[in-house]
């Protein structure tokens, strides 16, 4: 099933050199990630369709090309429940969903392995380290998860999480992006940038103050972090040492955000209009 990408220009008012642009791709159903696989050159789009804990079987993943802008395949593997975070090693799509994690053989579509995660409230975001060991935030449970060899055990769990959501692997460090602690997705304290030690799990605070409802994370090739605020409908840029910048104020429902590096492109899944915004950064 195809569909056809609609370009407009979006307007936003910022600081940075950039060029703002918005793809609007339509007839999704409650895009909650993107992810784009250099290796495929695909973009996967995760689609909830329905309540992010409802074990329904409507979920399911959209793959769409970015190397003609053109098309999308709506309907590229169908039968999940509320699938979420996403990332792509040696050939395989790992997606978190609610409980489980999937591995998908990316060559036919297919489902090779189911891995459960006993405890698990709702699964959110995927990171994935060279050496192949899997990290899954748990964002109401306030927990990391850590998948080796198909079996899932508990990294970290706690209130000093702030109960996680995005996450990230880059030069031996797991980053996360927190939604601020809860249990119903309501806040007392918004969520912060931070890395883990995997090693010693020591947390380091990249943003000393509380930022937003943070979901999506990703980084730039040179080094600095892109962060969605869902509920503000936000998307900032990070710098190392904390510097914090808004890039772009759009709709409630921004989720997990995908970059291509190549593009200096940051796609934004617009939750709650099921549509699928584009934006050009400089940096």
């Amino acid at each position: 099933m195809k569909l056809v990408l609609t370009f407009i220009l979006l307007s936003c008012s910022t600081p940075l050199k950039k060029t703002t642009q918005a793809a609007i791709l339509q007839n999704l159903s409650n895009p909650e990630s993107v992810y784009f696989d250099p290796t495929t050159g695909l973009t996967f789009i995760s689609n909830v369709d329905g309540e992010g804990n409802a074990k329904d079987g409507k979920g399911y993943i959209s793959t769409l090309s970015f190397i003609d802008e053109r098309l999308v395949t709506k309907e590229w593997l169908t039968g999940l429940n509320a699938p979420k975070g996403m990332r792509a090693q040696n050939g395989n799509l790992w997606v978190s969903d609610i409980d489980r994690v999937l591995v998908i053989d990316i060559s036919t579509a297919k489902i090779i392995k189911e891995v459960q995660v006993p405890g698990a409230q709702f699964l959110n975001d995927i990171a994935i380290t060279p050496d192949g060991t899997v990290y899954v935030s748990d964002t109401i449970g306030s927990s990391i998860y850590k998948i080796i060899d198909y079996k899932s055990i508990i990294f970290m769990k706690g209130d000093d999480l702030e109960s996680p959501n995005g996450l990230l692997f880059q030069s031996g460090k797991l980053y996360v992006a927190s939604w601020g602690l809860t249990t119903d997705w309501s806040t007392k304290v918004l969520g912060r940038l931070y890395s883990i030690n995997i090693q010693e799990k020591k947390i380091s605070y990249i943003t000393k103050k509380p930022l937003g409802n943070l979901d999506g994370l990703e980084i730039t090739g040179s080094g600095n972090f892109l962060v969605s605020d869902w509920v503000a409908g936000k998307i900032y840029k990070i710098t190392q040492s904390g510097e914090t910048e808004l890039l772009l104020k759009t709709q409630k429902g921004s989720a997990d955000i995908g970059f291509i590096p190549k593009k200096k492109l940051v796609i934004i899944p617009s939750m709650l209009q099921s549509k699928i915004l584009t934006l050009k950064v400089s940096d």
